[in-house]
This record gives C-alpha cells, sequence and structure tokens, in this order.
C-alpha cells in the first residue's frame, strides 16, 4: 500500500475510534443522570415513577447512537473495502493463471512414457 493509502486508512480508523469514545461518554453521562434521577425520585414523596419517561426518551437516542458508533459505515468506507477485495480477487485470478501456464509450460516426464505404453 503507498503512502497515501495508508494514511487514508489511519484517518478512516482514526474516525471510527473517535464515534466510538464520543458513544462511550455519552453513554456515561446518559447512566449518570438516570441514577441521580432514579435517586430524586426515591427521595420524594411521588409514588409514581416519572423518571421512565426520560429514561426511554433519552435511551431511544442512546440506542440510536449505539447504531451510529458501532454497526453504520460511511459509503467511502464501503468503497475502499469492496475495491480492496476486488483487488485482491483480481491478483488471485492472475496468480491462478500465472500458476496453471506455467505448469502447462514444462513438459512432464511422464508425457513420453504414456504414448509409449500405449
Amino acid at each position: 500500500m503507498d503512502e497515501f493509502g495508508e494514511l487514508a486508512l489511519r484517518e478512516r480508523e482514526a474516525r471510527r475510534i473517535a464515534r466510538r469514545q464520543w458513544f462511550w461518554l455519552h453513554f456515561a453521562v446518559f447512566a449518570t443522570i438516570q441514577v441521580f434521577l432514579v435517586i430524586v425520585w426515591r427521595l420524594s414523596d411521588t409514588s409514581y415513577p416519572w423518571y421512565i419517561f426520560p429514561l426511554f426518551g433519552w435511551g431511544v437516542l442512546v440506542a440510536a447512537h449505539t447504531v451510529y458508533a458501532f454497526m453504520i459505515r460511511h459509503p467511502e468506507e464501503i468503497m475502499i473495502e469492496r475495491a480492496a477485495r476486488d483487488a485482491g480477487a483480481r491478483r488471485d485470478t492472475v496468480a491462478r493463471r500465472d500458476a496453471g501456464s506455467s505448469r502447462d509450460a514444462v513438459p512432464s516426464r511422464d508425457a513420453g512414457t504414456e504414448d509409449a505404453g500405449a
């Protein structure tokens, strides 16, 4: 891989790591605030669990952030992986073709004995 390709790969990895770090920060803030809200609810006089509204509302956003951080890839990453896979397939095809032609180019010792035996 050339220098530009290596730099692009490092940049994509850095973005992926940053997305995951931002998710973990978001999750830590979410968990801390939710624990605080449950404590406030327990210390208050109300028996109605009002803390579930922010829990589920914010929980949906955390779930969406999880999908973004760990599952969704950017289109450029998909295109680069596809190009690398296609280049690898072409390289394997050329290698197999070259290996097949080199086998055919070298005469075998058994080729002359088959005709003599028949």
